[in-house]
């Protein structure tokens, strides 16, 4: 090949390049001075979980102009908007765009709760990362109960009890409730009986749920479950109980 029709091929090239690229700027400076033409929300909901409905953003989006009719997509501040959106306690994420067309884009992640939790008299729910929002004006979730948890880590280790309690054989539907002593002893309800579990630190998590595992098959053969209080299983070999009176 000559140098020439190197030099052509190049050539070629760069106009294509340089092209693109105008023809990029231009469609994004079009985009941007186009007017808008409305919005439409969309949330995304943990299942069964509906805490967030688009009125909890009426004023949060009214403040930043909405519905922006015949606003140019230059004049909305687009990040401040997605700022203020993820101030909502109900909030885990927020996107904001507009399309082609005119037409913007909010795009919100809600919240999950893994638990329900009191303070005081408050009540509140709790995500993944044991941190708290408040309760749903629109909706409600049946969750475990957590109580005397004071601080995040607190609370992650206790989700990590209530997690493999969902999945043990020997507690049916997990455990309803799960309270925190200021020693750090933790006291579980589970969820199919009425009974309580004084389960201590949240060490060996297997040891303790195969004792009381093999409990209830024992109360099981004796018909006498329904008589169970209480169980300890935080000793070593041995479980002790007691009957209702």
């Amino acid at each position: 090949m000559t140098w020439l029709k190197r030099f052509a091929i190049l050539l070629t090239w760069a106009i294509v390049l340089v092209g693109g690229s105008f023809a990029l700027i231009s469609s994004q400076s079009l985009r941007e001075s186009r007017p808008i033409i409305g919005y439409e929300v969309y949330i995304q909901h943990p299942e069964n979980q509906h805490f967030l409905i688009e009125e909890d953003l009426a004023s949060i989006l009214s403040e930043a102009g909405a519905p922006w009719d015949s606003v140019e997509r230059t004049e909305m501040n687009i990040p401040l908007l997605e700022e203020n959106l993820l101030k909502h306690p109900l909030i885990l994420g927020a996107e904001v765009f507009s399309t082609w067309e005119g037409v913007v884009l909010v795009k919100i992640v809600q919240k999950e709760a893994k638990a329900r939790m009191t303070k005081g008299l408050e009540m509140m729910y709790v995500d993944e990362n044991g941190g708290t929002f408040p309760l749903s004006a629109h909706a409600t979730s049946r969750l475990p109960l957590l109580t005397g948890l004071l601080d995040s880590a607190q609370r992650v280790k206790a989700l990590d009890l209530l997690a493999q309690s969902d999945v043990h054989p020997a507690f049916p539907g997990g455990w309803s409730a799960l309270d925190r002593d200021h020693q750090g002893r933790f006291t579980a309800y589970p969820d199919w009986h009425g009974h309580a579990i004084l389960w201590g630190h949240a060490q060996h998590f297997e040891e303790k749920a195969h004792k009381a595992h093999a409990l209830y098959a024992q109360l099981l053969q004796a018909n006498s479950l329904d008589s169970l209080a209480w169980m300890d299983v935080r000793f070593a070999g041995q479980v002790v109980y007691e009957f209702i009176d």
